[in-house]
């Protein structure tokens, strides 16, 4: 694999294979490709005791430009509006109508937390992703691949989270070493998975943000299963410094009505 840098910014002629459908879990598998991606910032750390370093990046993916650590709107209404829409016309009325009596129930104003959830004076909130790739792995994405996960926040307090580490979800595909496989944080083993930001700005069309991460990745069969070892744990940190993208809310897919 080659990184090209440039005086700009640093692109990348990465191969894809199995990376489209890591980055846009709803398309089909794809056959082998190579194109040009831009660097974004990277991610730096230990894992398992390992020095790892990871590239953030973005690109056009079919026809779609996608970045591997982006923000995107997210909205409890948009989500339930959605899930509304997969319903029938019956089960679409039942639900509006308990929603309709929990509203009547817990009272009305900014306050309410119910409210809030279906769109009722909450604040805009967005998710972020920083998910790195593993230059050096055969298949980007889906080898020694890295992403930190944070809840819902409000965007116009993004400040708020420079104070003091924020619980989040870092997830690890290892591919060195004894245990192989895939790795997610749990809050049940040893340190808590947090972030600390020195930099974050959503802004419209991207941002930035720069860090450290910390937590406990346990195999996630482990973690299914209920009984998490500590013994097969492992810790991952670091720092991460990187541009962002800017994506669309997500709604959740409709199943046909019957």
């Amino acid at each position: 694999m080659q990184i090209a840098n440039s005086t700009s910014k640093t692109t990348a002629s990465l191969s894809l294979t199995g990376a489209i459908l890591l980055l846009v879990t709803a398309l089909p598998a794809v056959s082998q490709d190579s194109r040009e991606m831009t660097v974004l910032g990277s991610i730096d750390g230990v894992a398992d005791g390992t020095e790892r370093a990871w590239l953030t990046i973005s690109g056009e993916v079919e026809g779609r430009d996608m970045s591997s650590a982006a923000w995107r709107p997210f909205s409890m209404a948009d989500m339930m509006g959605g899930a509304l829409d997969g319903m029938s016309d019956e089960q679409r009325a039942q639900m509006e109508e308990r929603m309709e009596a929990m509203s009547d129930m817990m009272g009305e104003g900014a306050d309410n937390p119910l409210a809030q959830m279906f769109g009722g004076g909450g604040e805009d909130q967005v998710t972020l992703r920083i998910m790195g790739v593993d230059p050096e792995a055969e298949r980007i994405l889906r080898q020694g691949g890295l992403t930190i996960e944070l809840p819902p926040f409000s965007a116009d307090g993004a400040d708020q989270l420079l104070t003091g580490p924020n619980e989040a979800e870092i997830s690890y595909h290892k591919n060195f070493g004894d245990g192989t496989g895939f790795y997610a944080s749990s809050h049940d083993v040893g340190t808590p998975a947090t972030v600390a930001f020195d930099r974050l700005d959503i802004i419209a069309g991207g941002g930035f943000a720069a860090g450290t991460f910390e937590g406990n990745l346990c195999p996630i069969s482990a973690l299914i299963n209920g009984v998490p070892d500590p013994e097969v744990c492992i810790l991952v940190a670091g720092e991460f410094e990187t541009e962002l993208g800017e994506e669309e809310a997500e709604t959740p897919a409709s199943p046909s009505s019957n």
